[in-house]
């Protein structure tokens, strides 16, 4: 039974004194707040009050228990509304654990601004003894932390999930004792979330693997500001959480969403005669725009980074944009602080921004909250108001103008973003194809690059962006099919190794500088066979060579061969090529094939201004034994997004037809060209018989990897790529299994389909709170309550079209 994960809650009647005389030597505080929590969900919305010292004496409690060696150890996990004084909950029991048994506290936390944030103020506050780590600090400079950490200098250490992953904990921790682990916006665990974090998925499985190591246990203290409760759905946070993170048995505290001071300013938007929708919303907003600017301090959320500059302009007065300042996750950290520095100081006085503005800003007088347009789900929503009014004393305001047509832009970052059903069966069948070329190993490290065809994420300049997007996209598939093979089979056929490995790779140096070769031996060793390719230690080379840079310039330089000074060289992968076929009919079917697209796509050009549909494809790529969605994945791959000369190209584009569920496609002048560059290539480097292998060392980007991603289209060859890219490790648990599923050709991913269900659900529910603009700001918080609470869309529909209806009844 799922109560079974559910701990007895300790509740001390009070705090320890010792606790007390730190809250108020290190924040200057007489004494602890009040939190409203459920009492139990399982039956009924009765609550209770408790004070921040009950629940901090039950943290430091626990951690005793593991001090002592006690196995009745239990995790907590808490959900408290945004301004509720959760990082006090895990900070005073970390600055007194340190203080009295001088263990230590891990924070993971998924975002940077948030550590940052968090360790400046306790600084601020005169405590010393916490620190952090993150990609943007040196070598040197995390060394020193490491240093310090280990030394018993810090008793508060905070680190993102991936970097924890990474190492192993004596990396950081040497021989401390791990007295509590928190982790920090645990929502991100939730695999439909749209702010979902793979690695915060494994952190639960590192955490239990961790207690086993060091033979000792520790609680884990999960807090986040908003989850679900909802056991009997598909949607449920709370539980998804607790099994993800290995968290029972967990006490748990629900706390209240209602916040009494804020308010309620929903309409909906009136498109005039003869006004389209986008001049409307213009007009709307820039209404609003104009109040917001009289006496408010707000942040307006738009859905989209890229023309957010452009419509800030188009809703301000040019008088007004002084007051006005945008904020969007691809800004530099110098920009993003100094805008939250004029936010907080009144200097401006709106921010508007995408979702990346919020977790982390800690900014207690904003009164006024505008969305533009839904963008994520309804829990995201309510993370997002409750960044109003989170000084008590003043009273905040959510506000909205909707219309039908804003779904647009939540259906199409869910687009932007989805991985479809076909993707993870060719992963799967990928996975299955690399078991097989490595001699049916049951552990193996298989290269993010392996993947590029299946996911087809668009190309970027900046080759680490690209990097860190496929790897999030890859090991979130894979996580998927693991967890939907372990549901199906009472555990899976294969596991996914929570570690992404950049340890060893390949780099070239073509013009055999001895001098190079000199300088580094220590980090290369010459690949037998093959001129001016050598094996290196990527990770150590940074360290003791390049450790004045951060880790992601040192891969940027590395990646675009400007790291060593005076010698181009560059990371290469390593490339191993079955042939499925000889390499004569490989190259005929490739010609073939290439012939028969020019010919479509000259036709499309010159008689129908570009433009062909997908179902001139079919008969053309059914040839070759490949379906319609094998075709556009094929031709797409070929002539879209490519970076040639530091510039991005296109051949083609696609659109779905009106009121049809197809692609129409655009080809542009010069495909041609690439068509042939590509069949001159496959002539040239692929040769050999049925059944040969062949190695290449070649950057992930090159004209050959893109080669061999489309014969493995074809299936005239299967290869893998190891090195210049990170890894993931993934064991095969029953090969039998693994190979019926990614050989049915049917496979259909269950935790893929409740996502899709869960995002249809979310338009539906944010349809019946923005469309029910009659609803009081009591009503919409009992909305509120009711789904955070378990009730399911069909009951609140049942109940809030009624209330609406009654409302217009007594009018």
């Amino acid at each position: 039974m799922i109560e079974s994960q559910i701990a007895a809650r300790v509740l001390p009647s009070k705090c320890r004194e010792a606790v007390k005389v730190l809250l108020q030597e290190v924040y200057g505080y007489e004494d602890f707040r009040n939190l409203e929590v459920y009492d139990d969900l399982f039956k009924g919305k009765e609550k209770l009050q408790l004070s921040q010292g009950q629940l901090i004496e039950e943290v430091i409690m626990e951690a005793e228990k593991g001090i002592k060696g006690d196995s009745s150890v239990h995790n907590l996990l808490l959900t408290a509304p945004t301004g509720a004084g959760k990082s006090l909950l895990f900070q005073l029991p970390a600055i007194y654990l340190g203080n009295e048994y001088k263990l230590l506290t891990l924070v993971v936390s998924p975002l940077k601004a948030l550590i940052v944030d968090q360790v400046e103020a306790l600084q601020e506050l005169g405590y010393e003894r916490v620190a952090y780590a993150s990609s943007d600090l040196s070598p040197e400079q995390k060394n020193e932390v490491y240093r310090r950490v280990r030394d018993g200098e810090v008793d508060l250490f905070y680190l993102s999930p991936e970097l924890l992953l990474a190492y192993d904990i004596s990396y950081f921790v040497g021989e401390r004792r791990i007295g509590l682990v928190v982790v920090d916006e645990a929502h991100t665990v939730t695999t439909w979330g749209k702010e979902f974090r793979v690695d915060y998925w494994f952190l639960g499985r590192h955490l239990e693997a961790l207690k086993n190591a060091l033979g000792y246990v520790f609680p884990v203290f999960a807090l986040t500001a908003t989850a679900v409760w909802n056991p009997k759905g598909g949607n449920d946070m709370i539980f998804d959480t607790i099994r993800s993170l290995h968290l029972a048995p967990c006490a748990l505290y629900v706390g209240t969403v209602k916040r009494e001071n804020i308010g309620f300013d929903i309409t909906a938007m009136t498109i005039e005669e003869g006004e389209t929708y986008d001049k409307a919303k213009q007009r709307t907003v820039a209404a609003r725009v104009e109040d917001f600017l009289d006496g408010h301090k707000t942040i307006i959320y738009y859905p989209f980074a890229g023309g957010i500059d452009m419509k800030l302009k188009t809703w301000v007065y040019p008088a007004n944009w002084h007051w006005v300042a945008s904020y969007y996750g691809k800004k530099d950290k110098e920009q993003k602080a100094e805008i939250i520095q004029a936010f907080k100081e009144g200097e401006k006085k709106i921010i508007v921004a995408t979702k990346a503005f919020g977790m982390g800003v800690d900014i207690s007088d904003i009164d006024r909250v505008y969305h533009v347009a839904p963008s994520g789900t309804f829990v995201d929503y309510i993370q997002e108001i409750g960044r109003a009014a989170r000084d008590k004393n003043i009273s905040g305001v959510a506000a909205t103008d909707f219309n039908e047509r804003d779904f647009y832009y939540m259906k199409r970052l869910h687009s932007a973003g989805a991985i479809s059903q076909e993707q993870l069966g060719m992963i799967l069948k990928k996975v299955w194809e690399i078991y097989l070329m490595k001699g049916c190993s049951d552990e193996m490290q298989i290269s993010l690059s392996d993947f590029e065809f299946a996911v087809r994420l668009p190309r970027k300049k900046n080759k680490l962006e690209y990097e860190s997007d496929l790897e999030q996209v890859i090991k979130t598939a894979l996580l998927w099919i693991e967890e939907d093979l372990s549901f199906r089979h009472g555990g899976s056929p294969v596991e996914i190794n929570s570690q992404t490995l950049f340890a060893d790779g390949y780099v070239q140096e073509k013009t055999g500088d001895a001098a190079f070769r000199k300088k580094y031996k220590q980090y290369m060793v010459p690949v037998e066979g093959v001129e001016g390719v050598y094996k290196v230690a990527f990770e150590s080379l940074w360290e003791n060579c390049f450790s004045e840079m951060g880790y992601r310039e040192f891969k940027r330089d590395l990646y675009n061969g400007n790291l060593f000074e005076g010698v181009r060289a560059a990371a290469v992968g390593k490339h191993d090529v079955l042939l499925k076929e000889s390499a004569a009919d490989i190259c005929f079917k490739l010609a073939s094939l290439l012939k028969s697209l020019k010919d479509l796509l000259t036709v499309s050009l010159y008689g129908n201004k570009g433009k062909f549909e997908e179902d001139d494809l079919r008969s053309i790529f059914a040839a070759y034994d490949m379906d319609v969605p094998s075709a556009k994945r094929f031709i797409t791959s070929l002539l879209e997004s490519r970076v040639e000369e530091g510039r991005s190209v296109s051949y083609i584009t696609s659109a779905k037809k009106k009121d049809e569920d197809k692609l129409m496609f655009t080809v542009t002048r010069g495909f041609d060209l690439l068509l042939s560059r590509y069949q001159k290539l496959c002539t040239q480097r692929i040769t050999g018989k049925k059944g040969g292998r062949l190695l290449f060392y070649v950057t992930p980007f090159s004209d050959l990897n893109m080669l061999l991603n489309l014969l493995s289209m074809l299936n005239v060859v299967d290869f893998t790529v190891e090195g210049g890219v990170p890894s993931v490790g993934v064991r095969v648990h029953d090969a039998e299994i693994l190979k019926k599923e990614a050989t049915s050709g049917s496979y259909q991913n269950r935790v893929l389909e409740n996502n899709e269900k869960i995002f249809q659900e979310q338009i539906e529910l944010f349809r019946l709170f923005f469309g029910n603009t009659k609803l009081s700001d009591e009503q919409r918080w009992e909305f509120i309550e009711d789904y955070f609470t378990g009730m399911s869309l069909e009951g609140l529909k049942e109940k809030y079209s009624c209330v609406v209806e009654c409302r217009l009844c007594k009018v």
